[in-house]
């Protein structure tokens, strides 16, 4: 058993993240519980995943959530609409403390009209300062985001960048309107808006936050990101259509790779179902504190699965790993088929290492 599991790693080691991707752009489908909304709501599953609906007015559309991450938006005329899914976090954490965040989506547009603007994309806050902030890879209208979306005193272009592999423009402006702390708030805007268009990909969240303070763009501590379909029309009630993500997770890598590194606390556990969910104020785009906090440790081969079989941590926690061995998170789950449901709910499919207890085993999840 030993051997099988050692050669079985080696062997899982040769799958790539590029093939993942392909698997997901072509094959992506809705699957596991789902939420429909058809007003303006925050909520979250209890694998951690948190979904928001928000139309202003409270009309205008509907959205349909997945605890698979994978969503649907549908806009029956709205002057401003967002739909998103993906982490929630307490504002108690920078992104650099929580980890290296990356996200995978696929995205069918069908039966678009009367839509003025839109972004599509990652969408988030953070507190102190109080930051809105975009990544733009898609949009439901006739043109991508330009010039107009830094408004305010600080209002900058600061030009092209070279990001995770392809060429982004980076603004910058402020607000004061709705935010997750209430209206009629000062708030900042960041955004990356990619030169061209993409329907299915990976993007590099932190690749992101790290250009923009470079440029003195100052992150705050994180709130949520999510993957987000948003269109609206400033004439009024119009946008109209649908925003379908097949495939749509936000995940956490981890950025200290360490072979001696552990498994995190108990306190750093993918919350629970049991976990109150705080929303904000009524007022536009709060979103739930549900959050999973991620860290890993890396290594390969051998002395990977040494390092696993060393590890301890509750009887009833299952730890997994990625096939080198990086560790990915922690569950509580009773069975099998849980585990799979909610390592898939987090993570691509592929082949998973699992350590209960004593004992190291290999999972396929499909």
């Amino acid at each position: 058993m030993k051997a099988i599991l050692k050669y079985g790693l080696i062997a899982t080691c040769a799958l790539t993240a590029n093939a993942f991707a392909q698997d997901f752009c072509q094959t992506a489908a809705h699957s596991g519980s789902k939420v429909e909304l058809t007003t303006n709501k925050v909520g979250s599953f209890s694998n951690g995943i948190g979904y928001e609906l928000w139309n202003e007015g409270g009309n205008g559309g509907s959205a349909t959530f997945y605890d698979d991450g994978s969503f649907n938006c549908k806009m029956t005329g709205a002057k401003d609409y967002l739909c998103r899914s993906g982490l929630s976090f307490d504002s108690d954490k920078t992104h650099t403390q929580i980890g290296h965040m990356k996200a995978d989506f696929k995205l069918v547009k069908s039966n678009l009209s009367g839509i003025q603007y839109s972004y599509i994309g990652i969408y988030g806050w953070t507190r102190e300062p109080l930051v809105e902030w975009y990544i733009v890879d898609n949009t439901g209208s006739d043109y991508m985001p330009g010039e107009w979306v830094a408004q305010g005193s600080s209002a900058k272009n600061h030009g092209v960048f070279k990001i995770d592999g392809a060429d982004y423009t980076v603004y910058e402006g402020d607000r004061t309107s709705y935010s997750i702390d209430g209206d009629n708030k000062y708030f900042k805007q960041y955004f990356s808006v990619r030169t061209s268009k993409r329907d299915c990909g990976t993007i590099d969240i932190t690749a992101h936050f790290k250009k923009w303070e470079e440029l003195g763009m100052k992150m705050g501590k994180m709130h949520e990101a999510k993957i987000l379909g948003e269109a609206g029309n400033s004439q009024g009630a119009q946008a109209r259509g649908e925003y379908d993500f097949p495939y749509a997770k936000v995940y956490i890598e981890g950025n200290t790779p360490s072979s001696s590194s552990v498994a995190p606390s108990s306190s750093s556990v993918a919350r629970s179902s049991s976990s109150k969910v705080r929303s904000s104020s009524s007022a536009a785009r709060s979103s739930s504190s549900v959050a999973p906090f991620v860290r890993s440790s890396s290594s390969s081969g051998t002395t990977a699965l040494q390092g696993i079989r060393s590890m301890t941590f509750g009887s009833n926690t299952s730890l997994v790993f990625d096939a080198q061995g990086k560790f990915l998170s922690s569950f509580e789950t009773e069975n099998d088929a849980a585990l799979t449901t909610a390592i898939k709910s987090r993570y691509h499919s592929g082949v998973y290492m699992v350590k209960q207890g004593s004992t190291v085993r290999s999972i396929t999840v499909k």
